[in-house]
């Protein structure tokens, strides 16, 4: 749902009322927010805030999206109801600098405080009526400021009426997020890939459950003849794929190792990855184009990860899973432009779940920080909320699971 910054009644509220000098104001030119003045931190000032009330109250938070731009400073957007008097805000944080860029705020980013102090046992975002909605700076340096606001939207879940596929789901990330959305009442069918027997049999207890709710197919995106037989598969859906994510990957197996160093690259080993995270996620999505009518609207999200940015390679090593999913990202990328032409109501995008506790990530985890290392249910959620907030102008980008976008 577009909001139009000009419907709404912009008031200002600053430091003044606890004697701070602090100023600023809100101003809507050319369809874009203006939030500007000056912060003061004399008299124990030190904030700056406007908030507007919306006509119609928000129901089913799912997130909101905004392309900000601004003086490099970071500031909040608030979120308010008027049901509770206690006057609760939800505040999540975000940087604008110089360069226009799209950031997308997700229930988990929001957390209830009252007068800058964290509230506990204050409910779900997802499930209150918003009614308010502003931009604070706060614990900033004193002087000038500025936020150019646009394109404010509120993200709705959709009302799809075709099948979910997990390419991937024998284990992990994969399976995660299977089940959770087939514990989803509003999806109507799952497709859930695996590459060995030993997967299937470990997933058939799923098959007990849920019935014809889970279609399970056996898939090894290396193999041609079986990306054709999981392509005759997806011509059998009759109301298509709604949403696909593609969660199977290698980093470690049987003689293969992240590398520390070049004498340590395999060119066999190297071809494998490639193969398995770069090459196979596009065949997929090849099989998936095939099947879909040129204006149906569908979501293809392929699990990536941060270390395959090229701007955040700080560290080296780890050259070919590295460079795998630069290449991964890289595809995403160029099918995302195809698809503008071909499938203009597609969503394109590559993801990097978060450090999760699989088989994958197991042997690394050594170095992770407190609070860093989510385990799989935790990454399936965001991923799916994630994936329920993407638009066509999402299409072709880098995503953490938080919804900010990473460069490539």
């Amino acid at each position: 749902m577009p909001l139009k910054p000009d419907t709404l009644d912009w008031r200002v509220t600053n430091d003044g009322v606890m004697g701070g000098l602090s100023q600023s104001a809100a101003t809507v030119q050319t369809g874009a927010l203006r939030f500007e003045g000056e912060l003061s931190l004399e008299n124990n000032g030190g904030f700056a805030s406007i908030l507007g009330e919306m006509e119609t109250p928000l129901r089913r938070f799912y997130g909101v999206r905004l392309t900000v731009a601004g003086d490099g400073r970071r500031y909040q957007l608030r979120l308010r109801e008027n049901r509770d008097k206690r006057g609760i805000a939800w505040r999540a944080s975000f940087e604008a600098g110089e360069t226009s860029r799209r950031i997308t705020l997700l229930p988990e980013a929001f957390e209830p405080v009252i007068r800058g102090e964290k509230v506990i046992g204050a409910g779900s975002l997802a499930d209150m009526p918003v009614n308010h909605l502003g931009f604070m700076l706060s614990r900033s340096e004193p002087g000038p400021f500025h936020l150019d606001v646009r394109d404010i939207e509120f993200i709705h879940r959709a009302e799809d009426s075709g099948a979910r596929l997990v390419v991937g789901a024998g284990r992990g990330i994969g399976r995660a997020l299977l089940e959770e959305q087939l514990a989803n009442p509003d999806v109507s069918r799952v497709i859930g890939t695996y590459r060995s027997e030993s997967a299937r049999e470990d997933l058939e207890s799923l098959s007990d459950a849920w019935g014809d709710r889970l279609v399970l197919q056996q898939l090894d995106v290396t193999d041609t003849e079986s990306l054709q037989e999981f392509q005759e598969l997806l011509e059998q859906q009759d109301e298509g794929i709604d949403l696909a994510i593609h969660a199977a990957g290698i980093l470690h197996g049987d003689g293969i190792r992240p590398e520390k160093s070049i004498d340590q690259c395999d060119p066999q080993v190297l071809e494998t990855l490639f193969r398995v995270n770069s090459i196979g996620p596009l065949m997929v999505a090849r099989a998936i184009l095939a099947t879909m009518p040129r204006k149906r609207r569908f979501a293809f999200a392929a699990v990536s990860a941060m270390v395959g940015s090229i701007s955040d390679n700080r560290l080296g090593g780890w050259y070919g899973y590295r460079a795998s999913k630069a290449a991964l990202n890289q595809f995403v990328r160029t099918l995302a432009i195809e698809c503008r032409h071909r499938f203009p109501h597609a969503v394109i995008v590559a993801a990097h779940p978060g450090t999760t506790d699989t088989d994958l990530s197991r042997p690394f985890q050594g170095n992770i920080g407190p609070g860093k290392l989510y385990n799989p249910q935790q990454t399936a959620d965001r991923i799916l909320r994630l994936a329920s907030g993407l638009g066509t102008a999402d299409s072709g980008h880098f995503f953490n699971w938080d919804g900010t976008e990473i460069p490539w």
